[in-house]
């Protein structure tokens, strides 16, 4: 099993790593900087869900014939009865086109990055910005930050990377069903 990632941010790489070990502990994970398509800091839930979308199915089509898999995860904000919201999308493709995404890690994000986000920032850089640090959302991310580490980047991303991973396995579930009438 070759998944390959539309990104080269460590994050994601090893959110997917751990996602995959499960049920594929040889799978080989590799990342590709691929364009999302969308803003460097997407500000809807669309354009977050389009920007994992873009990055697995370039990911897909880079990652050569012995890929299985092509991933793309993509973090953003939304607004949410009027406060800002991060959000997390992941998308999941195969050479055959069967498509699969999951979504998660919501939360109201503290005034003060949100503040920093209605003026255009972008979440990593305002964030290391504030707590001086250095490339947060390639380490512990804003979610560490503000949790303390008690959850991490790493962490928040590997369970969504894995409800879509899983989604894409058990894609043919309904079969069973049809087999045991």
């Amino acid at each position: 099993m070759k998944i390959a990632v539309g990104s080269t941010n460590p994050v994601k790489l090893t959110a997917v790593r751990i996602a995959a070990q499960g049920q594929w502990p040889d799978a080989v994970v590799e990342g590709f900087a691929v364009a999302s398509g969308v803003a460097e800091q997407p500000r809807s839930d669309a354009e977050t869900r389009q920007g994992a979308e873009n990055r697995a199915r370039a990911a897909l089509a880079v990652g050569g014939s012995k890929t299985t898999l092509g991933m793309g995860l993509e973090g953003g904000i939304h607004t949410f009865e009027g406060d800002l919201w991060s959000t997390v999308w992941v998308a999941v493709v195969d050479s055959a086109g069967r498509f699969c995404e999951s979504n998660g890690a919501r939360f109201k994000l503290p005034k003060t990055i949100a503040d920093k986000l209605a003026i255009g920032e972008e979440m990593g850089p305002a964030v290391s910005k504030l707590f001086a640090g250095d490339n947060i959302k390639q380490k512990q991310g804003a979610i560490g930050v503000i949790t303390k580490n008690f959850v991490t980047r790493t962490q928040e991303y590997a369970s969504i990377a894995q409800l879509a991973l899983g989604l894409w396995f058990g894609r043919d579930w309904e079969k069973a069903i049809q087999t045991n009438k």
